[in-house]
């Protein structure tokens, strides 16, 4: 049986980084299975609906050998200003998003956590653990939550902590794990920046 993940993209870095992650993903599963069946392994992360009927039908994965219709990701995407989401939308993956699948914000965190976490994470935190909620009923079996951000700045910091810690109590039986980037400074006097990218999990 597939086990579903949904992959949850805060602040500006997190959906920069989802948005490679899903292109990556695609194109690697088109090497591997040239006959475009929705098989297990794409299962985990995408839905394949039927778009002839309104609303649009879930197909289940059954044997793996179902041809794809049409994919959605299961992800939710988060952001506090609406640049970097509505980029996505309209670049050649916005097919596999819909409106009930990200939240933005229309004046951003400023690169400040607290305003992230203590602001921004109360008010939409309903919000949010809706979308996820509407994500994981489509999943037959749901087994983690896979989290991309960054700890520096704002939204990805502030906001992707406080919902990591509402999953933490309000889903405390499935795995969550963090793709996580990290700023390194390298000069004192110039805002030049590496990325480091890290995985944490937790039970």
């Amino acid at each position: 049986m597939p086990r579903e993940i949904i992959t949850l993209q805060v602040g500006q870095c997190g959906n920069q980084l989802g948005c490679r992650f899903w292109d990556m993903a695609l194109r690697e599963h088109a090497s591997c299975n040239p006959n475009a069946l929705f098989d297990h392994a794409l299962s985990s992360f995408f839905h394949n609906v039927d778009r002839r009927y309104t609303p649009p039908q879930e197909l289940s994965v059954g044997a793996g050998n179902t041809p794809i219709r049409f994919l959605k990701a299961r992800a939710v995407l988060i952001d506090m200003e609406e640049g970097v989401v509505n980029q996505l939308l309209k670049g050649s993956l916005a097919e596999l998003f819909d409106s009930k699948q990200y939240i933005t914000g229309a004046s951003g965190s400023g690169n400040n956590w607290a305003q992230a976490h203590e602001v921004h994470g109360p008010q939409f935190s309903d919000a949010i653990l809706e979308k996820v909620r509407g994500e994981a009923e489509l999943c037959d079996s749901l087994q983690t939550f896979v989290m991309m951000h960054s700890i520096g700045g704002g939204t990805g910091s502030g906001v992707g902590s406080y919902i990591l810690e509402t999953l933490h109590v309000s889903a405390p039986e499935y795995l969550e794990l963090q793709s996580t980037t990290q700023n390194q400074v390298l000069y004192s006097w110039a805002i030049v920046r590496v990325p480091r990218l890290i995985l944490f999990g937790s039970e």
